[in-house]
């Protein structure tokens, strides 16, 4: 089923992002991978999989640029001559507290959580019917939106406004696209180690989990033709407590 399928992946140069191309390459899928700042990084992953005889593409472009998503997207449809799954991974996460939040930086994580996502979405519908294909969408959210902190107020509203547009657009692009996401829980460390070690000692599961876990439920949500509108989570229950 996956075989000649192309995936767009936002910010697929580095950490969960990086694992999601290297997983999908391997199960047959050509992947094009979206970066910004990455450039490096992006160019060894291409390096590697290709070393490996895996086809993988790369585009350039600011999320945070409406300008640049138009471009962004033919770029992709370029690399292979077709898209028919988009990932929504791009994600940055500062500590800012809502004292700290002024208006450009709240903006920018709108801009790259919640706008991106919805016109590359709506890009997808508009190439697919051109096809006369069907495709998907899978959008990673956070699963602290059910329990959020103080730490990073911006964040979680933009992550918030992406929960509600998978609901949404579900219903907007249906039967063309089907829409999901996953709330990935802690499954790759961003330097917080004692948190980490936390999580293990009180999650239901009793253990973290890891990127794998993430590129099981991209999987299984690219090639589960009658699910849309749902969120996944892959938390080890954190959810829960």
């Amino acid at each position: 089923m996956t075989e000649g399928q192309v995936v767009l992946i936002s910010g697929g140069a580095k950490r969960i992002g990086r694992a999601l191309a290297v997983h999908l390459a391997h199960q047959g899928f050509r992947v094009v991978v979206h970066y910004h700042t990455s450039e490096q990084e992006a160019k060894r992953l291409q390096t590697e999989l290709e070393s490996e005889g895996l086809s993988l593409k790369l585009v350039r472009g600011d999320l945070a640029a409406s300008s640049d998503l138009h471009l962004l997207f033919n770029r992709t449809v370029e690399a292979f001559g077709q898209v028919d799954h988009l990932i929504n991974n791009a994600s940055f996460f500062p500590t800012q507290t809502i004292e700290e939040t002024d208006l450009a930086s709240f903006e920018q994580l709108m801009a790259v959580h919640h706008t991106a996502p919805f016109f590359l979405s709506q890009a997808l519908y508009s190439h697919l019917l051109s096809r006369s294909a069907k495709g998907s969408v899978i959008n990673l959210l956070d699963t602290k939106l059910s329990n959020p902190t103080a730490s990073r107020p911006a964040y979680y509203c933009a992550k918030g406004a992406l929960s509600a547009q998978t609901k949404a657009l579900a219903v907007a692009l249906g039967p063309v696209v089907r829409v999901n996401a996953i709330s990935p829980g802690a499954v790759l460390s961003n330097g917080e180690d004692a948190y980490f070690r936390k999580m293990a000692e009180i999650l239901p599961l009793r253990s973290t989990g890891s990127a794998q876990d993430i590129c099981e439920a991209v999987s299984y949500l690219l090639g589960a033709l009658f699910v849309t509108g749902v969120d996944l989570p892959v938390d080890g229950g954190q959810r829960l407590l």
